[in-house]
């Protein structure tokens, strides 16, 4: 009886271990170098407040396109101190192009419904998107008029989102897409390491880094 009281007192003390293994794991999940990298040098954030993450995409990306869907329903459960937000890829006129269409929906407000139906055409549909008829048909869906699409599309505000993404690009030394920058210090692309289905569970690590880091 003696053998079996002393199991039962020893239980708090095992679950507290357990615990604490369990949490150890946890923290050991993701290693710098090896899942995530930081950035030689850090960024200030739009939104010092919050923690921010800002996914570098391009609509012509398959694993971008894979992403799309957990990106999703991950960005409807995020927590209200974290910023998500997308950048466009600018490596070349065709990504220019596909940035522009971007930027020139957001202006618009039609960005939400821009980006999934930008991945439906080019990978279902295999249009290339980057002919003026094409890109005005293709608003047009949305329902913006041409004259409309033509005016937002050569602003000095589009043609400045693009700037920015571009220097972004740059700052951030970007080599592939999907690659998701959180808070201006670290960066967590597609790899071996980590697949797509993956990407966000190291993102969410390095937000509750930040998180506790405050």
């Amino acid at each position: 009886m003696d053998y079996i009281r002393n199991l039962f007192d020893l239980k708090p003390l095992l679950l507290v271990l357990a615990l604490l293994t369990a949490s150890c794991a946890e923290a050991e999940t993701f290693v710098e170098g090896r899942h995530y990298q930081l950035l030689d040098s850090p960024t200030t954030t739009s939104n010092p407040s919050k923690i921010e993450v800002v996914e570098v995409f391009w609509i012509g990306c398959n694993h971008c396109y894979a992403l799309e869907s957990y990106i999703e329903g991950w960005e409807r459960s995020l927590p209200s101190d974290v910023n998500f937000w997308k950048s466009h890829a600018t490596w070349n006129e065709m990504l220019k192009t596909h940035a522009r269409l971007f930027y020139t929906a957001k202006s618009l407000g039609v960005e939400d419904s821009a980006i999934p139906a930008a991945f439906n055409a080019f990978h279902r549909e295999r249009r290339m998107l980057t002919g003026n008829t094409e890109l005005e048909y293709f608003f047009k869906g949305l329902g913006v008029d041409r004259d409309r699409y033509r005016g937002v599309s050569k602003s000095f505000g589009v043609e400045n989102s693009i700037r920015q993404a571009d220097r972004r690009m740059k700052d951030w030394k970007i080599t592939g897409v999907p690659t998701l920058i959180v808070n201006g210090k670290y960066k967590v692309s597609a790899t071996r390491e980590v697949g797509t289905n993956r990407i966000l569970e190291v993102v969410d690590f390095l937000i509750e880094k930040e998180r506790n880091s405050l």
